[in-house]
């Protein structure tokens, strides 16, 4: 391979890890999408918190059947009746590429979800119309775009904007409650 300072190395690229999102997953993997790309957990347990570890995807089972032509034991386990392109891959283990999306998993799940609490924080405590002032007045600085919209008008939030809140939710947050009222700051010619 060449290298950023045009010297020719010899080197032995390893395939560690392809962050995505489940249905991404599920191509990738070629998986039915109600099965997990690394654990065999019935289908009816998925998404649900549990106590016990399931047994790791056995790669290894799945091209011994898509081998032998054996779409029973392909069908009993999820995976798609076709050569994965993975399996090729020498020392691939394909469970070990899942990796946490930061898109849809972080941003607009987790983050996504701690918003809705917060927001029904503010509308509870007759503080959400302060974030909403606060939050279109931000002003620019590197690394930030100001928000064309007001907060609440935001109907579905891409994973640009949902990290471009994350680096000002706090101060707008505690700003929203230290605020007496839920409107905005009277200026000098209203006084």
């Amino acid at each position: 391979m060449v290298c950023g300072d045009g010297n020719v190395w010899l080197c032995f690229p390893k395939l560690v890890c392809w962050p995505t999102d489940h249905m991404e997953n599920a191509t990738i993997h070629g998986i039915a999408s109600n099965r997990c790309p690394t654990c065999i957990i019935p289908t009816d347990k998925l998404g649900e918190y549990s106590e016990s570890a399931y047994l790791t995807c056995s790669h290894k089972d799945y091209i011994a059947a898509y081998n032998k032509s054996d779409e029973s034991s392909l069908n009993a386990n999820g995976v798609k009746n076709i050569k994965n392109a993975l399996w090729s891959i020498p020392n691939l283990n394909p469970p070990e590429l899942v990796r946490a999306d930061i898109l849809h998993n972080i941003l607009l799940g987790v983050f996504e979800h701690r918003m809705g609490w917060i927001q029904g924080f503010l509308e509870h405590h007759d503080r959400i119309n302060v974030l909403d002032y606060l939050w279109r007045r931000l002003p620019p600085y590197s690394g930030f775009f100001v928000p064309t919209k007001a907060y609440c008008v935001v109907l579905q939030w891409s994973g640009k904007e949902m990290q471009n809140l994350g680096k000002v939710i706090l101060g707008t947050f505690t700003t929203a409650l230290r605020r007496n009222i839920d409107q905005a700051r009277p200026t000098g010619a209203q006084v």
